[in-house]
């Protein structure tokens, strides 16, 4: 694998470059070098830039053993590869397919920018390649959790400084993340914190995700009471911070994890008075910080509901109604990626995807998400929660349970927004399902 050579030969380094990407999703926005240019994301250069370098040192310092740029590696990390090399060879198949048969047929031109659609599933590619190269062992695992909660926590800082406005922060910092959305969300009324995102919405899924991971360790481990403490009032923070960005599409999102999750552990752990008393405690926190919510908030919820008055629900229909018309002329392989030509603000990804790539290409772009879903609900299948001293393999069917309910939550999102063109939260969930195609690779 290209990741065993070069400077990430070491597992060390590996982590170190996992660490590094994983923050820069996190907390920092894309730089403008040149306002001629398009910004850039520190993420890309720390994946592009280590990958090629990789790729120098292999060819330069290249011995018969390592003639194949370290392209031999353990098995487990061959299952992952294998897969996930499958997975983005049928997505860009698709993608070329349609590119051609748009140019050829469709007479759709196709420029540089419809170019670097392949560079974007590349980084994505690269970024659970990398997840998938790393040995996960105790160690690994627990700087991952550590540095991760620092960069929420650093989060979660921001956005109740945004909230509530403290030490003047939407003047002097707020700006750096929210480009083009200060006044009309974080100084609203009410105000929509947007984290260290540029727009509240992606601020409210990001939340989502995390929320998985808190309430599957909340759930399904058996963890000391200050471990136990210590997640609730982190998933109680975390919703919390959903209802500040009052993403609706986020809402419906940490509903459907809440449900799924909740009966989950009440099916698998038989009723029992324990996971009672667990689903019963976050059913009553989620109520709580609903129902002592700014009027505001309860009013644009409510705001909603009626389709017909909606502005909000009427614009995402109308950026997302002439995709529908050109899926109707080429419903199979589409249009290709075609930005030059039509708009690429389709407020609905899978209408954007099939317009571009048909259902031919839907279908593997959901095939994208749905093949690491089967992975980790297999893995979680089998396995006995109660047995005791689980430890790091606990840990990691753990972490599948948590993909598969963000799963779900990233296709409640995709109807009105979209994670894939969103590349500070799609690398992240790339890592994320790199982790997952590791896992799976496993031997139990």
């Amino acid at each position: 694998m290209f990741w065993n050579i070069g400077v990430t030969r070491k597992n060390s380094n590996k982590l170190l470059l996992i660490l590094a990407i994983m923050l820069s999703t996190m907390i920092l926005p894309s730089i403008e070098i040149r306002s001629s240019l398009p910004r850039v994301r520190v993420d890309d250069v720390l994946i592009f830039g280590v990958f090629a370098l990789n790729l120098v040192i292999g060819l330069i310092h290249r011995t018969p053993s390592e003639y194949d740029l370290g392209l031999t590696y353990h098995e487990e990390q061959a299952r992952g590869m294998r897969a996930v090399t499958g997975v983005f060879l049928l997505l860009l198949g698709s993608m070329i397919v349609s590119n051609l048969f748009g140019l050829i047929f469709l007479k759709t031109p196709f420029g540089l920018r419809d170019a670097m659609e392949g560079v974007t599933l590349a980084k994505y590619y690269l970024a659970a390649t990398l997840a998938v190269s790393l040995d996960l062992q105790e160690g690994e695992f627990s700087l991952l959790r550590n540095i991760f909660l620092v960069g929420f926590a650093f989060i979660l800082l921001l956005s109740w400084g945004q909230f509530l406005n403290i030490a003047n922060v939407n003047a002097w910092l707020t700006p750096f993340f929210a480009r083009s959305h200060l006044d009309n969300l974080v100084n609203a009324n009410p105000p929509r914190v947007l984290g260290t995102f540029d727009n509240p919405n992606v601020m409210g899924i990001f939340s989502v995700l995390t929320l998985t991971v808190f309430v599957s360790m909340f759930y399904f481990r058996d963890n000391e009471r200050a471990k136990s403490l210590f997640l609730f009032a982190a998933v109680g923070l975390t919703i919390k911070l959903i209802f500040m960005t009052i993403s609706r599409t986020a809402l419906l999102g940490t509903a459907f994890v809440l449900v799924l999750l909740s009966l989950w552990a009440l099916f698998k752990f038989r009723w029992k008075k324990d996971m009672l008393i667990k689903v019963g405690a976050l059913l009553i926190l989620t109520l709580l910080i609903f129902f002592t919510s700014p009027r505001g908030f309860t009013t644009r919820i409510n705001e909603a509901t009626n389709l017909e008055t909606s502005t909000s629900a009427q614009g995402h229909l109308l950026r997302a109604g002439n995709a529908f018309g050109y899926i109707k002329e080429s419903p199979i392989l589409g249009w290709g990626t075609a930005k030059t030509t039509m708009t690429t603000l389709v407020d609905d990804e899978y209408a954007l995807i099939t317009r571009r790539y048909g259902v031919i290409g839907l279908a593997f772009y959901l095939w994208l998400f749905l093949r690491p879903l089967k992975a980790a609900l297999w893995k979680a299948r089998f396995y006995n929660f109660s047995s005791p001293d689980q430890g790091l393999r606990e840990t990691k069917i753990l972490l599948g349970i948590a993909y598969v309910a963000a799963t779900g939550a990233v296709f409640i999102y995709n109807i009105t927004a979209g994670i894939f063109y969103n590349l500070q939260l799609m690398t992240f969930f790339a890592l994320f399902m790199g982790l997952i195609y590791r896992i799976e690779g496993e031997n139990d």
